[in-house]
């Protein structure tokens, strides 16, 4: 994970205790959108992954933002409600809009090179471009 974390504050320029929490914040949204067969692999493939999303959850962020994109996850049941919930939590943190795209970037560009063939695939179908 620490090479994940180099490379978020390497390209986002932030530093490492904003860079953790942020990171988790990400990896929990994919949690949420990704089939669960698919998290367990994302999950092998990146160890320590865990502790990250732990910080993320300890680090708070989101205030009524991030309730309205939860609100708005669970109406489109789907990954557009959850990108909106996680980059209100990612700007909860501090970042600015840049940023938090800058970290979600980073982290799905990490795990589709981590990472086996079928979760770079369902990384591509759940995000694909609305990160961009």
């Amino acid at each position: 994970m620490q090479e994940l974390i180099t490379r978020v504050i390497q390209n986002v320029g932030i530093d490492e205790a904003m860079a953790k929490p942020a990171i988790g914040v990400v990896l929990n949204m994919l949690k949420s959108v990704l089939p669960e067969g698919v998290v367990s692999s994302l999950m092998s493939a990146l160890p320590g992954a865990d502790s990250l999303m732990d910080a993320a959850g300890e680090a708070g962020g989101g205030g009524i933002s991030g309730m309205l994109g939860g609100a708005m996850s669970s109406l489109t049941g789907g990954s557009t409600g959850a990108i909106t919930q996680a980059m209100s939590q990612l700007q909860g943190l501090g970042l600015d809009t840049e940023q938090a795209k800058g970290v979600a970037q980073q982290v799905v560009g990490f795990a589709k090179e981590n990472t086996p063939a079928n979760v770079s695939t369902a990384l591509e179908e759940h995000v694909g471009n609305l990160l961009v």
